[in-house]
């Protein structure tokens, strides 16, 4: 005796589909450099986003989507990517910022890409 197959399968398996790229948010890559008179420790990028998330507030620092995606804490430089619409913001939020982790510093804006590639040139 054969087991009844299940019709209700094929209607509750609902296929994602994939955002539009005219949905998506686009991004962009800032390339910075933080200048201080001692090195910093490894974990710079970090307190960068929280201080940059805190500046920003609670609703903005969500929709700018600020995210590390490369720190060099020999050359004390990073990549941070960003919804497009708050590049202005971003670098706003650098000039505030004067001390990270109990140390007087200067955030630099070395470059600003859509292209992780180019930007990656600038830092390396």
């Amino acid at each position: 005796m054969k087991k009844p197959q299940n019709k209700n399968k094929s209607k509750n398996k609902h296929k994602i589909n994939p955002l539009k790229p005219s949905m998506r948010e686009k991004k962009r890559y800032i390339a910075y450099e933080i200048m201080s008179d001692k090195p910093l420790n490894r974990n710079a990028d970090k307190v960068l986003v929280g201080k940059i998330k805190a500046l920003l507030g609670v609703f903005s620092s969500g929709k700018a989507g600020v995210m590390s995606v490369k720190y060099n804490s020999d050359k004390q430089t990073g990549i941070l990517r960003i919804n497009r619409r708050f590049v202005d913001h971003i670098r706003s939020c650098f000039v505030m910022i004067k001390n990270l982790n109990d140390e007087e510093v200067l955030v630099r804006t070395i470059r600003v890409s859509g292209m992780l590639k180019k930007v990656k040139e600038e830092v390396e």
